[in-house]
């Protein structure tokens, strides 16, 4: 997609102040392929800003991508292998699972604010656009996340470090993005949800980081904690139980989408309790038998 194209097409002027550049990579049958979207207003969603987003941005399924989609997975799982090894290269006085977490962190940070623009600025609105096409935006993030989960459920069954919930949640996650992958459609969806679930991360990950760096005390680690904990419910619990019920009621989507959308709730529900117990015995419950004593 070149500018002049879009311009000629909507009769919009590049780039205005509120252009949108967003440059990401992708694969094709020809090897590496440069997607830059240098787009005004006009050119995303059209003359009329009613309009969900230009087509230029919604032609991107399963007919288009096809085969490039495996090597494009590929390639994102060798690089964020590469990236582990580096800093653990660069990093050796700190443990693998510090140098794994920092990886963990900078995907969480990167896949959130991806997800958030493509929700909030490029479009389409994901509680509105349900059961259609992916756009291009939409499977970059996807294939940016399904390469990262790939090297990071590698490592966690390499090291031994997760238990049954997380591992299922890498499952899920692994499981729903290749589908969603192949199948052309429901991205918006799956953004939506991954947005969701990985906005929280930097701040797990801090919690860790703190605690061994020895600074996880007193009104640091309370403001973590409550950061954390908070916007998890928020997130995941809050916005998260609405989408899902918008998903859950649409006949646009299949069994195998609502299916892989109830197991990644309930696994977000026993994380919220999970959760919700932890803060009541740290904190709530410690305050308490301090006031009574």
């Amino acid at each position: 997609i070149s500018p002049r194209e879009l311009s000629a097409d909507h009769g919009a002027a590049l780039p205005t102040p509120t252009s949108l550049f967003v440059s990401c990579v992708a694969w094709s049958d020809k090897g590496v392929m440069s997607v830059n979207l240098d787009l005004p207003s006009e050119a995303l969603y059209g003359a009329d800003t009613n309009n969900l987003l230009s087509p230029h941005l919604m032609s991107v399924g399963r007919g288009r991508h096809g085969g490039d989609v495996g090597l494009a997975v590929a390639g994102s799982f060798l690089l964020w292998t590469d990236l582990y090894l580096l800093l653990h290269l660069l990093n050796r006085r700190c443990s693998a699972e510090w140098n794994c977490r920092t990886i963990t962190a900078l995907h969480g940070a990167l896949s959130a604010s991806l997800c958030l623009i493509s929700a909030v600025i490029v479009g389409p609105w994901p509680f509105s656009y349900v059961g259609e096409k992916s756009t291009e935006f939409h499977t970059v993030i996807m294939v940016i996340s399904l390469g990262y989960f790939l090297f990071d459920f590698l490592w966690c069954l390499y090291m031994r470090t997760e238990g049954p919930v997380m591992l299922a949640h890498h499952v899920v996650s692994l499981l729903g993005l290749a589908y969603v992958l192949y199948q052309g459609r429901y991205g918006s969806e799956l953004t939506a949800v991954m947005g969701a679930s990985e906005c929280t991360n930097p701040l797990l990950q801090l919690r860790w980081f703190m605690k061994e760096a020895g600074h996880y005390t007193g009104r640091k680690a309370l403001l973590v904690d409550y950061l954390f904990v908070s916007l998890f419910l928020a997130a995941r619990l809050g916005a998260g139980s609405v989408f899902h019920y918008v998903c859950q009621t649409s006949p646009k989507l299949n069994l195998i989408i609502k299916a892989g959308g109830q197991a990644f709730y309930i696994i977000s529900v026993i994380f919220g309790i999970q959760l919700c117990m932890f803060f009541y015995r740290k904190y709530l419950k410690k305050k308490r038998s301090k006031r009574e004593n």
